[in-house]
């Protein structure tokens, strides 16, 4: 969506950051002082280049929280979210009126400002130096072009737990923050929500569809300007789920590039180090912040590692035929990822552009040097059939477990123990429950400590069914919404058969053919909104080689006009969940945007469940 000059929420919040707030603070001397808390920095940084700021007068980024030297020429823009933390900080700077820390504050706020903080503000020295005080109702990560986070890893936790007691108060959060997401995008959506579901976490995305409703009603009494944005012809519908709408997407392996980085690699915070060997033989350590400022990555990021490795080798003979530089490898093309990293150590003049092609070398690399240590190919081939309960030939799988007990008992060396959990888990899943002795003895078969166990029982809070026969009643509804999964079109590729949840959901919103009583309007009046018509489906068979053999089932695209649509999930989304909004967009021509908590890798998952409950207050109950 960035790519083709279309919608990007990551631009959207970007200028918002500029033109309503930076630019419009006028100072004496067209300097400025931007000060910024911890929340507020990761805000501007995932929206702005230092030099975007720069730019418009700024001179200083100063963390609120720091030691500073007084700078009382020069005026300040806070902007900051309303903490009581960060508040008292603020009249901290002021509260010696001999020594201010700046000339005068301009005050911007991420979302509503308590009244008590208000009144601390007014009671204080700092107010005489307020020239300015703004809710920019600007509270979220402005991700990639068509997704948003709230930088809330917590809320898993704190929505799932049977033992939390912030979920009353971690709901009103989200609610917060998804209505300044709608307020920065001038929106007020129809909302629909996912449906009552067992567990810990029953009724959280009507309890969450409630509070937005409410908030955002609440913004359009209390803002005109807010009020005025709004075109009421033109509204978007916004579709709150929860985790447990599908315990299946963060568990399997996918291949897609940006999803496997984030899965098999030492990714932290989207930064990734890696070293690089120079002309003289030394080696140089590189940390590169995975964005949409990388266009190889925007690119790269939702093809298939196979794809991916071809793409990199074409697009860089491409590189090296348009350049002069192609003297220096007497006009031959590389044929592999090898010959190509060679060939750029003779390219110096063009560092910048090789150091891309450095990055994404080294990450394809070490994806496939992982892929084949852990036995990846085996293992995905077993998760896809367990997931969709098919082979790659779309015929039922009858006895799945065959293959589970050769990969159950590989060392941890070849198989790591997240790995064993992510395989049982799938395996359980797909069951719907198994019987208590074939538990433990698969258990004893992979060796899992009791400690590891709570991340499989800790499923029961997503409403998954753990024990054989405890929710039969449920089994008919259960398999036919599995095989309706299958029904959108499917990632093209043996071992990415299964289809997120979400996806379907969004295909089905997209052709106004969602089920209102799985997924309900939350206002009544709502239900006529309008939507894209529903499209066939279309398949054909293939017949390639097995990992990156393309799926025997592919459908063919149609296209749609209409408003945006926003699907938001509550406790963490995936990154296979992201790359299927960008299908989507594509497919029907529309903006589909998705928001979340926060997002999920599938090893940051198996720890959030492991966390949940410990084994011991659960063990019994299973």
């Amino acid at each position: 969506m960035s790519s083709d000059g279309g919608f990007n929420l990551r631009e959207a919040t970007k200028a918002r950051l500029i033109q309503d707030m930076i630019k419009s603070v006028n100072t004496p001397n067209g300097l400025k002082v931007l000060v910024l808390n911890a929340e507020s920095t990761k805000i501007i940084s995932a929206a702005c280049r230092m030099f975007d700021i720069i730019e418009e007068g700024v001179t200083l980024v100063e963390p609120i929280y720091n030691s500073r030297q007084p700078l009382d020429k020069l005026e300040a823009i806070y902007f900051l979210t309303p903490t009581d933390e960060s508040i008292e900080q603020f009249c901290k700077d002021f509260s010696n009126p001999s020594k201010p820390q700046y000339a005068a504050a301009h005050l911007f706020f991420t979302r509503p400002i308590s009244n008590d903080q208000l009144a601390k503000i007014k009671a204080s020295p700092a107010l005489k130096y307020v020239k300015s005080l703004k809710e920019i109702n600007l509270d979220f990560i402005g991700y990639e072009g068509a997704a948003f986070h709230l930088d809330m890893p917590q809320a898993f936790h704190n929505l799932f737990s049977p033992d939390s007691s912030h979920s009353a108060d971690e709901q009103h959060l989200i609610a917060d923050r998804i209505v300044t997401m709608c307020a920065t995008l001038k929106e007020y959506p129809v909302i629909r929500y996912q449906a009552g579901k067992d567990g810990a976490a029953a009724g959280l995305s009507h309890n969450l569809a409630r509070l937005v409703s409410d908030k955002l009603d609440r913004l359009m009494r209390g803002s005109e300007e807010f009020n005025n944005s709004v075109n009421p012809n033109t509204r978007s519908t916004l579709i709150i789920v929860d985790r447990s709408i599908d315990p299946i997407a963060p568990l399997l392996h996918e291949f897609t590039y940006q999803a496997m980085i984030h899965d098999l690699l030492p990714v932290d915070s989207d930064k990734f180090s890696y070293e690089t060997t120079k002309n003289d033989g030394s080696t140089n350590t590189k940390q590169v912040l995975l964005s949409e400022l990388d266009p190889l990555w925007e690119t790269l990021r939702h093809m298939h590692i196979a794809e991916t490795m071809n793409w990199i080798i074409d697009n860089f003979n491409s590189f090296v035929k348009d350049n002069k530089a192609s003297k220096l490898t007497s006009g031959k093309k590389v044929s592999n990822l090898k010959e190509m990293s060679d060939a750029m150590k003779a390219m110096p003049q063009y560092k910048e552009m090789l150091d891309k092609y450095s990055l994404h070398i080294n990450m394809s690399q070490q994806c496939m040097t992982v892929f084949n240590e852990k036995h990846l190919a085996d293992i995905a081939g077993l998760e896809q059939d367990m997931a969709t309960g098919e082979d790659s030939e779309g015929k039922p799988v009858k006895n799945i477990i065959s293959g589970l007990p050769r990969l159950l008992t590989l060392p941890e060396a070849e198989l790591p123990l997240d790995d064993k959990l992510r395989l049982l888990m799938l395996y359980i899943i797909s069951q719907e429950g198994i019987k208590d002795a074939d538990r433990k003895r698969l258990m004893e078969l992979a060796h899992i400590p009791p400690v590891h166990q709570s991340a499989i029982a800790n499923l029961r809070f997503l409403g998954v069914t753990l024990m054989k026969g405890t929710k039969a009643k449920k089994t008919q509804k259960m398999k036919e919404k599995k095989k309706s999964k299958q029904r959108t079109d499917a990632p093209p590729y043996e071992l990415s058969r299964y289809v997120p949840a979400l996806k379907v959901l969004g295909q089905e919103a997209l052709e106004n053919t969602l089920d209102t009583k799985d997924y309900p309007y939350l206002k009544e009046d709502a239900a006529a909104e309008k939507s894209a018509s529903s499209a066939p489906n279309n398949y054909r068979t293939s017949t390639q080689p097995k990992w990156a053999n393309k799926d025997k089932r592919k459908t063919t695209a149609t296209s749609a006009g209409g408003n945006r649509l926003f699907l938001f999930v509550a406790g963490g989304a995936t990154f296979s969940e992201l790359r299927s909004v960008y299908e989507l967009s594509e497919k029907f021509k529309r903006e589909v945007i998705i928001g979340t908590t926060s997002l999920l890798s599938p090893t940051e998952f198996v720890e959030n469940l492991r966390q949940l409950k410990r084994l011991d207050l659960v063990e019994g109950e299973l």
